[in-house]
């Protein structure tokens, strides 16, 4: 065990347990531990680091802006970098979203959505959908399916129902006049990678506007670009009252925002943030949108998702007796063993190539959108000697 990790594990609070291994640095799509060792990261920080790691434009925006100012909050002061931010925010957003509260991470966007729905109806029920993962703070961990993460904190915030997802039946069988809300993942990430299928947030959308209620869309994964487009709602053409994002819209920093429709919006000092907005984040979320803009990056993650998924499914022909399925959508990817993908995680870690489980029996590939097929196709060969 070296140093730094004997560090962690002594003061660290015990929530989380990590690889033998101390990432250090890194370039693109690859990244150094303090051995030396190289690895390809298909994981990116939980799909974070969105443009490649050490991207020159993203460092350079950060920088700039480091030494011109950090902080200025929200609630006292408007900021030139956050209002341009949020403009273009909104210049790739669906059409008919029009404002945004901005905060710093994935469930604090679902806890806001939540919050937002219950001010706007004033009705207190939410459906969420089995195999979801919202995120770990109390109102997102009500709406997060895994038994194993909720029980330890029960009871949890009331008026959560979970039912199958993409089962249209059940779900109009769920929502009634006492729903806030349906919050749904247009392709669930933690879940193990499974896309809506087709229709099903359509009749999410139908539901809503015929009980009067809000249609919350969890795209903090999948949005900023992940699978192709902007985000992923955009694949079946359908608008949510609200729709959160964070994950790889800072390329690295803190950042999640809470998108919503012109007429949906809080009252004053109904929500907050301190470090929600800092103009340092807010630049690099500018970076980030601009650098995957200027090079065309969501065709890139179109193509190269594509070549990614069609390999994936070859090997799972290949391999029939280990494989059970690969899907995804552009570069939010899984492959389903048969069996516990634990050994198999540690064996690529191992082989130089670095990525994430969805459930225990899928390994889950989040690389940068910088990717080349080269290294797309060593990872599937490193798969292919691993299993």
């Amino acid at each position: 065990m070296n140093k730094w990790i004997d560090l962690e594990e002594r003061h660290g609070s015990g929530a989380y347990g990590g690889w033998p291994i101390t990432l250090v640095r890194g370039e693109g799509s690859r990244i150094w531990d303090t051995d030396g060792n190289k690895y390809l990261d298909f994981a990116t920080g939980i799909g974070v680091a969105s443009i490649g790691h050490g991207n020159p434009s993203l460092q350079q925006a950060v920088s700039d802006q480091a030494g011109l100012l950090m902080a200025a909050h929200n609630g006292y002061y408007s900021n030139d970098i956050r209002a341009q931010f949020l403009e273009k925010l909104i210049s790739i957003a669906p059409e008919g979203l029009e404002r945004v509260f901005l905060c710093n991470s994935g469930t604090e966007a679902v806890e806001g959505a939540i919050k937002l729905a219950r001010a706007h109806t004033g009705r207190t029920q939410i459906v969420a959908a089995m195999r979801s993962f919202h995120g770990r703070t109390l109102g997102s961990l009500s709406a997060t399916w895994n038994k194993t993460l909720r029980e330890p904190f029960e009871p949890l915030v009331p008026g959560f129902t979970h039912v199958p997802f993409g089962n249209k039946e059940v779900l109009a069988e769920a929502i009634n006049e006492e729903t806030a809300a349906i919050i749904l993942e247009p392709v669930q990430g933690e879940g193990g990678v499974y896309p809506a299928p087709k229709g099903y947030l359509h009749e999410a959308r139908r539901l809503c506007d015929e009980q009067g209620a809000m249609l919350i869309l969890d795209e903090v994964q999948s949005g900023g670009g992940r699978t192709g487009k902007w985000f992923a709602c955009e694949h079946d053409d359908v608008l949510p009252d609200v729709l959160t994002v964070a994950k790889g819209l800072g390329g690295g920093l803190p950042i999640g925002a809470v998108i919503m429709r012109g007429h949906v919006g809080f009252e004053k000092k109904q929500h907050g943030s301190t470090f929600g907005g800092n103009p340092l984040s807010c630049r690099a979320g500018l970076a980030v949108i601009q650098f995957i803009e200027e090079n065309d990056l969501l065709g890139r993650v179109v193509d190269l998702g594509a070549f990614f998924l069609h390999s994936l499914a070859e090997l799972a022909e290949e391999k029939p007796d280990t494989i059970r399925e690969a899907r995804g959508l552009g570069l939010m990817l899984a492959l389903q063993l048969k069996h516990s993908v634990g050994p198999i995680l540690a064996k690529l870690r191992d082989s130089g190539v670095l990525a994430l489980t969805a459930g225990r029996t899928n390994i889950r590939f989040l690389p940068p959108f910088t990717v080349t097929s080269d290294e797309v196709e060593q990872v599937i060969n490193t798969v292919r000697d691993v299993l």
